[in-house]
């Protein structure tokens, strides 16, 4: 076979290729048949992608860039309470992750799905499962907003705007919080229910939910440290403060843990729904002008 001279034209069309879409080298190579050290030296000067990018092509690296939307806001709250960005030190890719109760499998297929990641959900065999993606850029994006490698020490509520912060509160709630509202076994006869509405995280944390978000709503809340633990403690427990802090989170959400949303429905059955009313004539005073 005759050698095949190697024309200006000819690299800038190779370039072009190359840049078409994520691919290795030896699909350019196979391409255009050329050896490795021509096409090496021919894309010496291009951006190499990354074994991460070759495995996930399509995934949104930039899903956290800014956080203006319902998806991003709600998978970084999830992402400060229930995941975890590792870095092993050998120059791979960072590795994000969320894991979840096996009930709530279907939030990893959502993260998937808006990611456009084509990443196999794994099982711990203990009942969790999870999704874990690789991308440095994700990585220093979510850094801006406290998700950093060992978290579980220094997390803080980041500002975003008003408008996205349910979602984002929505999200942390759905990882590290949780809702009751039952019927009391023992209430002798009378119509009494149990409630409340708690988080779990660092001190820093409770208390930027507790002074920056709660306070505005008119919702009063208690922060509680543990002993000899790092973790403190929110409890939202009177009804009308349930009835506000559930209508605020779920306002426009179409992205929630539907076990928790569904608690949240029995308490507004149980009440008929009247505090909600109440508050949903409130809420644009109340939390936009503040």
């Amino acid at each position: 076979m005759p050698r095949k001279i190697i024309t200006e034209e000819l690299k800038q069309e190779i370039i072009k290729y190359y840049l078409s879409q994520p691919m290795t080298m030896k699909q350019v190579e196979d391409k255009y048949e050329l050896s490795h050290p021509t096409i090496t030296k021919i894309l010496k000067d291009v951006p190499k992608y990354t074994k991460a990018k070759l495995n996930n092509p399509n995934m949104k690296e930039h899903f956290f860039k800014e956080i203006n939307n319902e998806a991003s806001a709600y998978f970084l709250g999830l992402l400060i309470s229930d995941g975890n960005v590792f870095k092993d030190g050998t120059g791979r890719q960072a590795s994000i992750s969320i894991t979840l109760d096996l009930k709530d499998e279907y939030m990893l297929e959502k993260f998937k799905e808006v990611l456009q990641a084509n990443t196999s959900i794994g099982y711990d065999g203990r009942g969790c499962g999870q999704i874990a993606v690789r991308s440095n850029i994700m990585a220093e994006d979510l850094a801006k907003y406290g998700v950093i490698p060992r978290k579980s020490y220094s997390t803080y509520l980041p500002q975003i705007s008003k408008e996205m912060m349910p979602h984002l509160i929505r999200g942390i709630f759905d990882g590290d919080g949780s809702i009751m509202a039952k019927p009391n076994p023992n209430n002798d006869g009378h119509d009494r229910f149990l409630h409340s509405i708690s988080f779990c995280g660092t001190h820093q944390l409770m208390e930027d939910i507790s002074n920056c978000i709660l306070e505005n709503l008119g919702i009063k809340a208690a922060v509680y440290d543990y002993k000899d633990r790092n973790l403190s403690e929110l409890k939202i427990q009177s009804i009308h403060n349930i009835a506000k802090f559930g209508y605020w989170i779920y306002i426009n959400a179409t992205i929630f843990l539907n076990r928790k949303k569904d608690i949240f429905n029995d308490f507004l059955k149980h009440y008929n729904n009247i505090l909600v009313e109440q508050f949903k004539k409130e809420y644009e005073t109340i939390w936009y002008k503040n």
